[in-house]
């Protein structure tokens, strides 16, 4: 029923965006989402349409994942289309609009399924290390950030079996009424609630008895080299990025 989010899950597989350093990784996300955001033509957002299917194809992961994340959107994306189109909104600002979203999901969806959730907990920290400066504790917010990407796909997981459960007791979110739909997220949202705290709990014992400190210097048993591959992907985000920004201010 949910299986369909594909938001922090990882995808176990052999492809070169496999094996770049998870700090590449978060930079060129980062460039991407800001460049993404301050492009407003056409061409270039085909441009860097083609990029992004270039990427996916090289991460060997079935387009149809990444099909599954986009289909995921589908609601926010009629709702999107109907509200610009009640307002009078040009179509050419709809379709730039619809195409940073769902390019922004899809580069996304790229990094963390291709990134296991330890390895981007180092990328985060990795990246956040210049605001140690102004007294920013940065292992707090990649743990934290990283944690809640971990625990997306197994609260999604423990939702399925809750409605699979109140299905088999007759509840039916597809076919009733919105009366009835309301009483049975009700009954789901109350139980995956409990679960989540239930998690968390175990999660804190865990680090606890494992005399996990939060404010220790952190080490990765992953040798984690920053490839030839690495800085190529980031001179190839930041080309397109000085373009985008050259575009803008010419126009």
């Amino acid at each position: 029923m949910l299986n369909k989010i594909m938001i922090g899950r990882y995808y176990p597989i052999n492809s070169k965006i496999h094996k770049m350093n998870p700090l590449s990784k978060v930079i060129c996300t980062v460039i991407f989402v800001l460049l993404m955001f301050l492009t407003n033509d056409l061409f270039f957002i085909a441009l860097i349409t083609g990029f992004v299917i270039l990427i996916l194809l090289m991460s060997n992961v079935p387009i149809k994942v990444y099909f599954g994340a986009i289909k995921s959107l589908k609601i926010l994306i009629f709702f999107i289309i109907l509200i610009n189109v009640i307002f009078g909104i040009n179509w050419r600002i709809i379709v730039i609009m619809l195409a940073r979203l769902i390019l922004v999901v899809l580069y996304t969806s790229a990094l963390t399924l291709t990134t296991p959730p330890t390895e981007l907990t180092y990328g985060l920290e990795k990246f956040f290390t210049p605001f140690r400066l102004i007294g920013i504790p940065v292992n707090k917010m990649a743990l934290s950030l990283s944690l809640a990407i971990r625990f997306i796909p197994t609260i999604i997981d423990q939702s399925n079996k809750i409605m699979k459960s109140q299905t088999c007791r007759g509840i039916d979110y597809s076919n009733s009424k919105v009366k009835d739909k309301l009483i049975g997220m009700k009954s789901l949202l109350l139980p995956m609630i409990i679960h989540s705290f239930k998690r968390a709990d175990e999660l804190a014992t865990s680090m606890e008895l494992r005399l996990y400190n939060i404010n220790k210097k952190r080490t990765n048993f992953r040798m984690n080299k920053w490839s030839f591959f690495d800085t190529y992907m980031f001179f190839v985000h930041s080309v397109i990025l000085v373009l985008v920004v050259i575009r803008e201010v010419l126009l």
